[in-house]
């Protein structure tokens, strides 16, 4: 299963607490018990809560690329690892584990945010590309691996939240669970929420294939 979270603050300036990100991985400590892996870096701090599947031994997240200037943290199955891993190694891309998330690093420096039109599985991503000072976000067409967000303000500062879950949002304590009426109004009419809006106010589901 896996979850990730992370918590990033949209000036670049300040550094989250690292007790926030450990209360969001711990929120969703269901979705990966066997380990949890953290990116701290100025502006930013993502999570991964891990269940080991592909790469046993050495898939601890976040995964980087050979210089460490692109790190990411994933959820989800890529089809056709073996098939792009050799593609990759054939063009000089070095690989430091047997997960399959390691094919997001490497094949967002050959495509940058076109590597999503090639990827084939179900996934939630977010990619950290310290040249670029970017950060992507990105769910899987079909929409199989969930992916939340919001955009808070808090403590003088303009944050980005996301998470596999929204309690991992509302672990961070930047955010009221507050009830958002016409969410709620859509889970009783579709017997199910489909998107953008969730059932709290100021939480919002990544669509399918954005």
């Amino acid at each position: 299963m896996c979850g990730i979270a992370g918590v990033v603050d949209l000036s670049g300036k300040r550094s989250p607490s690292p007790n926030i990100i450990r209360s969001m991985a711990q929120a969703i400590f269901h979705r990966g018990p066997d380990e949890d892996g953290y990116l701290e870096v100025p502006g930013l701090a993502f999570t991964n809560r891990r269940l080991s599947i592909v790469g046993l031994a050495d898939g601890k997240q976040p995964i980087f690329n050979e210089d460490r200037t692109i790190a990411t943290v994933f959820n989800g199955e890529f089809f056709d690892y073996p098939e792009i891993k050799q593609k990759l190694e054939s063009k000089g891309h070095r690989f430091a584990t047997h997960c399959d998330t390691e094919l997001i690093p490497h094949l967002y420096e050959d495509h940058q945010e076109g590597m999503l039109d090639t990827l084939e599985g179900q996934f939630g991503i977010a990619v950290w590309d310290s040249k670029r000072r970017r950060i992507i976000l990105a769910r899987d067409r079909m929409g199989i691996c969930p992916l939340y967000y919001a955009r808070v303000q808090y403590d003088g500062t303009d944050w980005l939240l996301f998470g596999s879950e929204i309690k991992a949002i509302l672990a961070s304590g930047m955010i009221d669970a507050a009830p958002d009426l016409l969410g709620i109004n859509n889970l009783f009419t579709f017997f199910g929420v489909p998107g953008p809006r969730s059932c709290f106010k100021g939480i919002y589901a990544l669509e399918p294939g954005h």
